[in-house]
């Protein structure tokens, strides 16, 4: 709409200089104009320059996500990527859903690069029970609709200011992998398989030492209930197993 109204004082303006005859009527019509028409420039260049006319929004989500190893294996997973060198940006491959399939997340979009150069991803450890996203975004929209209905010309409204992703898992029963890593771990748990005998002793080794963690929890806390007990034995297997996929990297 701006554009229409620069258009129209810009006519006037020029109507009021050039074709009004009468002389207090030229200068008073034409100062007018012209002093509208310099606002409405001023508006203008304000908000291609500094967004006059707008203001920052700022949402944030969080959502719990899922280990990329599936739900079979006791402890999480989440799979990295950095994008360049020490940018601390990454693509993160997870699963969404409990028993949905593990996607990579975070992938830029070359057709939106402009928006893309915007958004970073990261992730942390931390002592937490569950794996868990958070996202802050800030936008950019009107103050009013008096601001958009006379600014809004190129689709400025809800424009992406920052986006800022977090990933959170727990650092006991989750383990965090490189692409490269992953590939690492798997090939020598499939490795590890094929020499029955060494497999057979190393997963009664894992349960006699699951066994003896839950055994001390019991006895420290006797009035624990079946389910307390159930859910300390399967963190338990969780931290065992992440331990254990984390010493392969070594």
């Amino acid at each position: 709409m701006i554009i229409i109204v620069l258009a129209v004082l810009t006519a006037l303006t020029y109507i009021s200089w050039f074709y009004i005859k009468s002389a207090p009527t030229r200068i008073v019509a034409g100062l007018i104009s012209f002093g509208l028409l310099a606002a409405t420039v001023l508006l203008l260049t304000a908000n291609m320059n500094s967004h006059y006319g707008m203001k920052n929004v700022t949402t944030t989500t969080e959502r719990t996500i899922y280990s990329a190893g599936g739900s079979k294996s006791p402890a999480g997973m989440l799979i990295t990527q950095e994008l360049g060198t020490k940018s601390g940006n990454y693509v993160m491959i997870f699963a969404d859903r409990e028993d949905g399939k593990a996607k990579p997340h975070y992938v830029p979009n070359k057709k939106k690069m402009v928006e893309a150069v915007h958004k970073t991803a990261t992730y942390k450890t931390a002592d937490v029970d569950k794996a868990t996203v958070k996202t802050v975004t800030t936008r950019r929209e009107w103050q009013n609709h008096f601001f958009k209905w006379l600014l809004d010309f190129g689709g400025e409204g809800h424009s992406l200011v920052k986006q800022t992703t977090t990933v959170t898992v727990p650092k006991n029963t989750w383990v965090v992998l490189s692409a490269k890593q992953a590939k690492q771990v798997t090939a020598k748990q499939k490795a590890a398989s094929q020499n029955k005998a060494a497999a057979a002793a190393q997963q009664k080794q894992m349960r006699d030492a699951i066994q003896a963690k839950v055994t001390a929890y019991i006895e420290a806390n006797p009035k624990a209930s079946a389910n307390d007990i159930a859910n300390y034995s399967k963190e338990a297997t969780a931290e065992m197993t992440a331990s254990a996929m984390k010493q392969l990297l070594k």
